[in-house]
């Protein structure tokens, strides 16, 4: 049987499209959650028609979401505890079909982290999507570097998205297994919310909109003033809407910046899933400082500006997508004539999702479908 940890609502997108599959062949995986983002992951799960998890292993900060590096500890010795708690209740159910056993993680996170420690721990096939990526810096973003690197190394299998990322972990690690996807699992799950979604699209608007939550801006009352100031001014010339991240909403008002919004440069609450999609495509373009949405832009040719020092994703990367580095100029710049960097969609044939669930056949995970015979020829 096959299990699967999350802990974020960008970990659950990723996710979804894998859990779907392997429901829809009959084999639905043993899902457990770690709620780093305790408030958000239960809506998300409706916007994805996701179940809840079979097994909640924490429940962030007290109900809420896991915003303050302090509060990891407390977090993860919950995870842990609750882990070694149902841990045989865990490993009967990933043995139980007969099949080999596998965990699943994603991406970056803690949780990505915590989850294929368990895996090990469980002598189970612990396989990473997403592997591969890096920014060149381990300490930018931190702790999000170290924590696919280490992820990567207790991986039996890596699912890269991209051939760059592939070759990389071939080279560093020969002793895991690299299977190359051929994309990013939100490729797969971005198609889910566009049907989805496909009812409340409109004409595109002439707004912009604007989501960041990173410590790294949030952290520095300078960086944070610099951008806030450098979107005020451009609002006097089109409106811009800002998601209003409860931890983004704490660092304006611990920096005293309030004062920049207005109707023009407008707040609205944080979106679900689906409303956000749907609003991004109505928007002229994004500023944000979100891994999940730069991949999300690169996919649908959307002007896009990704306010980080480094990035561990090329995808968009001199089209759609502009890395800032932090500089205000680029800011301002981008800001000038989104539009020039506006692409095609890029789009495959192939579902990258396709590409985990063949490599989960070959090592036994989930059974191969029967083929229908070949007709006989008379």
């Amino acid at each position: 049987m096959i299990g699967v940890v999350f802990g974020t609502s960008a970990e659950a997108i990723k996710l979804a499209p894998l859990i779907h599959e392997l429901t829809r062949r009959g084999h639905p995986p043993l899902v457990m959650c770690t709620a780093q983002q305790a408030e958000q992951i239960p809506e998300f799960l409706e916007d994805l028609g996701l179940r809840p998890p079979d097994l909640w292993l924490a429940r962030g900060h007290r109900g809420a979401d896991l915003e303050r590096m302090r509060h990891l500890p407390a977090w993860g010795a919950t995870a842990i505890g609750r882990f070694l708690r149902h841990r045989r209740r865990i490993e009967r159910r990933l043995r139980s079909d007969g099949h080999t056993p596998a965990l699943i993680v994603q991406g970056d996170t803690m949780t990505t982290v915590l989850g294929a420690l368990a895996g090990r721990a469980l002598g189970v096939q612990v396989g990473h999507l997403e592997a591969g990526l890096r920014s060149g810096d381990i300490f930018q973003p931190w702790p999000e570097e170290l924590n696919r690197r280490v992820a990567d190394r207790l991986a039996h299998v890596n699912f890269a998205p991209n051939a760059e990322a592939a070759s990389r972990l071939r080279a560093s690690i020969p002793r895991v297994r690299v299977v190359d996807t051929g994309g990013n699992t939100i490729e797969d799950a971005l198609h889910l919310a566009e049907r989805a979604a496909a009812s409340s699209d409109q004409a595109a608007g002439d707004f912009g909109l604007v989501s960041l939550h990173r410590q790294e801006l949030l952290g520095s009352r300078q960086r944070l003033a610099e951008a806030l100031e450098i979107l005020h001014e451009h609002s006097r010339r089109e409106r811009l809407l800002f998601v209003d991240h409860s931890i983004t909403s704490e660092a304006i008002r611990a920096h005293g910046l309030e004062h920049l919004f207005d109707a023009r440069f407008r707040r609205i609450p944080r979106l679900r899933y689906l409303p956000f999609i749907a609003l991004l495509k109505r928007s002229r373009f994004l500023v944000t400082d979100s891994g999940g949405s730069h991949a999300e832009c690169a996919l649908l040719g959307h002007p896009c500006l990704v306010h980080r020092a480094v990035t561990e994703q090329a995808d968009g990367i001199g089209g759609c997508v502009v890395l800032s580095r932090m500089d205000p100029a680029a800011l301002r710049d981008f800001l000038s004539d989104p539009d020039r960097h506006r692409t095609p969609p890029a789009r495959s044939d192939r579902r990258p999702t396709d590409a985990v669930v063949e490599e989960l056949e070959r090592i036994g995970a989930v059974p191969v479908p029967a083929r229908a015979p070949a007709p006989s020829v008379r």
